[in-house]
This record gives structure tokens, sequence and C-alpha cells, in this order.
């Protein structure tokens, strides 16, 4: 009998070992992001309208993986930019500080291209209501900007499976955000207005910031061995 027992242990030891080392699908999956983010634009203009210079990027989202190499979730991000000194805005005397950021909520589908393992790379597609806003003020007065639309993110990145719940890696992506309404405030008198043309006949309130950022991944809910 113990012979029996011993050979069925021996043949059963690899498939018990591929069962403990695979990693499960948890079917909830709640990420949080930050590096470093800018926007695509021409900073060599005195008077670019676009006169970010770096800065930093953030974000929190969760999803719900209802197939093993797909999810769709609902993320917001943002983005705090360096401006340039050389930007003041509408203002007529030079600004003592500037501000200028990007903010955006958006549903997305995510797909991953191959089933669960130690390498997760996935590329990330939504669209959602975003807006970009920038204030520079001084002793004698302050001047907002904000452009209020819609916004295109598109995302691809790689997570390693660090432990059964939680997954980190690096992602890249650029959002699109196409204006349908701009408002600016030059020291109390507000004005809000379709986009026009700019000066060199591009469309105004179009932006492109884009990110490289750190992904942590938290999952959880499928129970003691997962969703395969």
């Amino acid at each position: 009998m113990r012979p029996l027992l011993l050979t069925a242990l021996i043949a059963l030891t690899p498939a018990l070992g591929r069962a403990q080392t695979r990693p499960s699908r948890q079917p909830v999956e709640l990420h949080v992001l930050l590096g470093y983010g800018s926007a695509v634009c021409d900073n060599d203009k005195p008077d670019s309208d676009c006169p970010v210079d770096g800065g930093a990027a953030f974000g929190l989202g969760g999803g719900w993986r209802f197939f093993n190499r797909a999810s769709v979730g609902l993320e917001v991000a943002a983005w705090s930019f360096k401006v340039r000194d050389a930007w003041r805005g509408q203002l007529q005397d030079d600004a003592t500080d500037v501000k200028f950021s990007s903010l955006y909520v958006a549903p997305f589908v995510r797909w991953y291209w191959f089933a669960p393992g130690v390498a997760n790379p996935y590329l990330q597609r939504g669209i959602g209501i975003g807006s970009v806003g920038a204030e520079a003020s001084n002793d004698a007065a302050t001047y907002t900007y904000t452009a209020r639309g819609v916004v295109y993110p598109l995302a691809i990145g790689i997570e390693w499976q660090l432990s059964r719940w939680f997954r980190l890696g690096p992602q890249l992506a650029g959002t699109l955000h196409v204006s349908n309404e701009i408002c600016e405030d030059a020291d109390g008198a507000k004005t809000c207005r379709d986009p026009g043309r700019n000066e060199d006949g591009s469309r105004e309130g179009v932006a492109l910031p884009w990110r490289f950022v750190a992904v942590g991944t938290f999952t959880f809910g499928g129970g003691p061995e997962g969703l395969r």
C-alpha cells in the first residue's frame, strides 16, 4: 500500500508545483500610477500656448477582468506641469507665480496580450472628459485659462507578478485632449467661447499630455484559486 501512495504522490508533485507557481487571475484590479509627465508642444516660442517643460503624472484606476486577456474599468489621471518662466498668459507684466495642469476621467478597455503569467504586457484605450488649466499671477493681476473637452487616452505597458495579489511595471501613455470650450479670466473678467484658430491656422484647445510612470496593480476577488 505504501509504495502505491508514494508513487501517486510523486506523480502529483509536478502538477501541484505548477498550480502553486502559476499566477491566478483575480478579477478585480486596482492600480495606482506615479512618474514623469509632460506635453507635446513647442517650448521655443515665447508666446507658446503650450508652455510646459516636464512635470509629474499620477493617477488611480480600477477594472474588472472579465476575461483572461481583457478588462474594463475607469481611470482618473492628472499632470502637474513645470511651466516656463517666459509664460505669463495675458498679463502685461511678468508673472511671479505660474501653474499648469491637466486632468481627465475616462472609462477604458485594457487588452492583455497573453494569458495571466509572470509578465503581463497590455494595451489600454479609453475615452472620457478632461481639462487643461493654467494660471499666471503677479502683484497686479491674475490670469486663468481653462480648456474642457473630450480626451482619448492610449497606453502601453507591462507588469510583473511580484506576488499573488500585486503586480508592478512601467507604462508609457499619451492623451489627446480636444477642447469644446475655452474659458479665460483676466482679473475677474471671465469669458468662455468655442475654440477658434491659432495664428498658424491650427485648432485651439488641442493638447497632448504624455507620461512615463510606474504602475502598481492590486488584485483580488478570485477566491482561493483565483479565476484561470
